[in-house]
């Protein structure tokens, strides 16, 4: 699997190699600008989300500190159909020329985490984890000889008592080049909306102007936008919801701000103003996503990635359009990253269905992959939609081998 480079100046994660995480046994996928995780419930889309969660809460908090957020060894580890001893997460990433720096970089990332100790049941139990392995290279897009790549290993580091620390990669984050690989893996963004936090009126700060993963700060945020940026999540909101004139924050002078909306029914002279607290949770929740993917950090490069489960949530069928289009139109300056269990997203001629990676679950183990050639036949004929094969059960993955079956990290028996 090779994605492909992008035109654009942005850091892109384009590939995700998961085994033993969750639910997933093992997965490689390949990313591009704008992709969605389509599947039914519990098919374990979350999951591999969260694996790159995961990764960017043991480069910012710690690895320990990972494992026990999610409540410890083995609520990380797969253990259906039976339990693995070590889990792994791996990703490839493109990474654009520095200020200072013409040519851009490629880089792989990997991670192998095992528990530190054992009951004498042979259970795990608590937090501590042990760095099977850590492996991380950098060098240019084309280079042969590997001359001028940049690596490091680390194996078998406990991450117990006073050693529970950093990853390496944390460590040696103000050396070139992976001072960048750090910084875009640990400014992924997780988008999951709390709906009090969205309706609350937050503090009007000099620093706000930055949405918050709970959807913290939607007033701030909004008052930080530009014009332009305003105007998009009006005009996309004005789709979702006819009749909506223009989106944008209470009193921006004022102590505390939240969101507001002007809204115009037919026949009216005036339009009527909506604060947060009387907004829908459809429409609050949609002005909370586009201003997640139109926000200052986004367009200028500091959020690298967006992750959003369930985009569709609260909103009617109809409104998938306009979600579809300013989930393609934001992967245009920021990676875009999503889950949803409904098809109509892509239920019109205009959309690709090579950015849909399906999920399905297969004796309860995850698996994920492209859309299967006979299904991309079938829609493409116009034997049945993509949402029709997903309710039916009918869209399966690709599904990518390990590549490496018969090896194993070193000391690993």
């Amino acid at each position: 699997m090779n994605p492909a480079v992008p035109h654009s100046p942005m850091p892109l994660i384009t590939r995700v190699r998961v085994e033993n995480y969750k639910s997933i046994a093992h997965c490689d996928v390949a990313l591009g600008p704008f992709t969605v995780l389509l599947g039914l419930n519990a098919a374990g889309k979350s999951n591999f989300l969260d694996a790159l969660h995961f990764v960017r809460d043991a480069l910012t908090d710690g690895p320990a500190e990972a494992v026990a957020a999610r409540g410890g060894w083995e609520e990380v580890v797969r253990r259906v159909p039976e339990p693995a001893a070590s889990c792994t997460i791996g990703l490839e990433v493109y990474l654009p020329p520095f200020p200072h720096d013409r040519k851009p970089w490629v880089g792989s990332y990997e991670i192998t985490l095992a528990p530190a100790v054992a009951t004498r049941s042979g259970r795990y139990s608590g937090s501590d984890v042990r760095i099977q392995r850590e492996f991380c290279e950098m060098s240019r897009p084309g280079a042969q000889d590997g001359t001028d790549a940049e690596r490091f290993e680390v194996r078998d580091r406990p991450e117990t008592g006073h050693r529970r620390s950093r990853l390496e990669l944390s460590r040696v984050a103000d050396m070139e080049p992976f001072f960048k690989l750090h910084g875009t893996l640990a400014d992924m963004f997780f988008y999951s909306p709390d709906l009090s936090s969205l309706r609350a009126a937050r503090p009007n700060m000099p620093t706000a102007g930055t949405l918050k993963e709970d959807g913290s700060d939607l007033g701030p945020a909004l008052a930080a936008l530009g014009e332009r940026q305003r105007e998009r999540i009006s005009q996309y909101l004005g789709v979702i919801v006819p009749g909506v004139i223009e989106v944008g924050p209470t009193d921006p002078s004022a102590d505390y701000i939240a969101a507001r909306m002007s809204f115009a029914a037919d026949g009216d002279t005036e339009p009527h103003i909506f604060r947060a607290e009387s907004m829908s949770e459809g429409t609050i929740r949609a002005i909370g996503l586009l201003t997640a993917l139109f926000q200052h950090d986004a367009r200028d490069g500091w959020i690298p990635l967006i992750a959003v489960e369930e985009p569709e949530l609260a909103l009617h069928p109809l409104a998938a359009g306009a979600l579809y289009d300013a989930l393609t139109e934001a992967s245009e300056h920021v990676q875009v990253l999503a889950t949803t269990q409904s098809a109509e997203l892509f239920d019109r001629k205009e959309a690709d269905l090579s950015a849909i990676r399906v999920v399905a679950a297969e004796h309860g183990v995850t698996v994920i992959g492209a859309v299967d050639p006979v299904s991309r036949s079938i829609v493409a004929d116009g034997l049945a939609t993509t949402a029709e094969l997903l309710r039916s059960d009918q869209l399966r993955p690709v599904i990518e081998p390990p590549a490496r079956p018969d090896e194993q990290p070193e000391g690993e028996e």
